[in-house]
This record gives structure tokens, C-alpha cells and sequence, in this order.
């Protein structure tokens, strides 16, 4: 992943070099092409990152529209999941098997294309801004207690709720290509902000369990080392057998979306 972003960052710094027309060996006066987007206004785009993050039933949605040569706004909406802990095994005697698993996110942003940076006009080229993005999360999983040969314990059950509320604020840096005057190829690729995450662990049992706490901090590790977008929410929280928990921690943002211009 490291070294993919790395290569969109060669990429980008490649095609963000200015074209000029030299009139003398002391002046340069910087031309546009705004026959790169035709000056068209619209952009809708399919954000392709959750679908690489968590998988096939991630759907998220973005708008772009262009305010002036230099500027525009963003929103994008969509629908997420994590990844399934499927038969996951905790403290010897609990399997975790996926029951719901649902979330939203919003998320938008203010664009300053730079106008010494670029070929043509908004929406083409290297841009910053400021963003703001909101993520819900809600996960429930049954736990089904297991004896020592591992059969399950007939008649016990327990349940494992948990919800994430992330809101991230920061400044990104970008570069969207516009191709065949038509076809966006929208890439953030920094992204720093700080936020607040906030949300909630509960276990629930028709049996008495011993060890609760022990339990939900070991399942609080296993949903950040599967999850590492609970790390800032859950990482050094003590955890209690049912609690609201909160920090304030930074954040980064990278995307990759593709669109239609019109």
C-alpha cells in the first residue's frame, strides 16, 4: 500500500508541472488549455477506496460541482461495512460469528485548484482544501460459548454490540485528472486532519461471566489489529463490561474515485 501511494505521488507531481510559453529570457507567462474540460460545471464519481479497504458491500457516491476557473465544492455519501470476523476465537472459550454490521459516511470539501500548477481550469488538476468527514458505525456479533474439546455449550449465549462515531477535520492535497474531456480520475492523496472518535462496547449474557473485561479488551484488540479505524477510538481504552468511550486524535484521509464531467 506504502509504496502504491508513493507511485500516485510520482504520478501526480509529474503531471502537476506547468506548461509555459516563454516571451523572453526574463518574463513567462503562464497559458491554459480550457479545452481539457470544456468548461463543464458537474462531476458524479464512484468512490473506489472503501470497496479496496472492507471489501464488496461498500457503496459510496461523490458530486463535484465548479464554482469559478480555480474553485469547487465536494460531497460524497455511501453505505459501509467491515470486513466479517467470522469464527473468530476469544479467550479459549467464546467463537464470534458476524450477526450485523452496517455504517454510513459523509463527507465534504472545499477545493482551491492552484493556478500556477495547472494546465486548464477546476475541476482538472492539482488542488488543496479543507474536508470534513463523518463515519457511523454499528456492529453486533453472537458469541457462542465452547467447551474444552471445542463443541458448543448448548443453551448459553452471549452478545457483543458495538457502534463508532468519527469526525475528522483537516486539509488535503490532491490531483484529478480529466480524460478525453470526460473521465475523472480523482486521487487524495494527503490528507491530515484531527478528530474526535467516539462510540460504545457492550456484552450482554444469559450466563454469569467471570472474566467480562478481560473478554471485551481482548475483542477491543482483535476489532483495532482487523479494523485500524478504530484505533484511534479504542486503542489504550480501558475497557468495561459497557461504556461510552471518546478521544481526540489525528486522522488521515486518502481517496480514490473515478467520474463522469458534464
Amino acid at each position: 500500500m506504502k509504496k502504491f501511494l508513493l507511485w500516485l505521488a510520482i504520478v501526480t507531481l509529474y503531471f502537476s508541472i506547468p506548461v509555459f510559453s516563454q516571451n523572453s529570457a526574463s518574463e513567462l507567462m503562464f497559458s491554459y488549455d480550457s479545452s481539457i474540460t470544456k468548461m463543464r460545471k458537474n462531476i458524479i464519481r464512484y468512490n473506489v477506496t472503501p470497496q479496496i479497504l472492507w471489501g464488496s458491500n461498500n457503496f459510496v457516491l461523490g458530486y463535484e460541482r465548479r464554482l469559478s476557473d480555480f474553485e469547487s465544492v465536494s460531497l460524497n455519501v455511501g453505505f459501509l461495512t467491515f470486513p466479517k470476523l467470522a469464527q473468530l476465537a476469544i479467550a479459549d472459550s467464546l467463537i464470534a460469528r458476524d450477526h450485523q454490521n452496517t455504517g454510513f459516511s459523509v463527507a465534504a470539501d472545499y477545493r482551491r485548484y492552484f493556478k500556477k500548477r495547472n494546465r486548464g481550469f477546476a475541476p482538472d488538476g492539482l488542488y488543496w482544501g479543507p474536508y470534513i468527514a463523518y463515519y457511523r458505525y454499528n456492529f453486533k456479533n453472537r458469541l457462542n460459548f465452547i467447551d474444552s474439546l471445542g463443541n458448543q455449550v448448548t443453551g448459553s449465549y452471549a452478545e457483543f454490540q458495538g457502534s463508532a462515531n468519527i469526525i475528522n477535520v483537516g486539509v488535503e492535497l490532491g490531483y484529478q485528472f480529466v480524460i478525453k474531456k470526460r473521465i475523472a480520475v480523482d486521487l487524495i492523496m494527503v490528507g491530515p486532519g484531527y478528530g474526535f472518535y467516539g462510540g460504545k462496547l457492550k456484552l450482554d449474557s444469559n450466563v454469569e461471566i467471570s472474566d467480562e473485561d478481560e473478554i471485551l479488551s481482548e475483542i477491543r484488540d482483535r476489532l483495532v489489529n482487523k479494523f485500524p479505524v478504530l484505533d484511534g477510538l479504542l486503542e489504550g481504552q480501558e475497557v468495561e463490561t459497557s461504556g461510552d468511550y471518546g478521544t481526540w486524535t489525528g486522522g488521515l484521509r486518502f481517496v480514490i474515485q473515478v467520474g463522469y464531467v458534464f
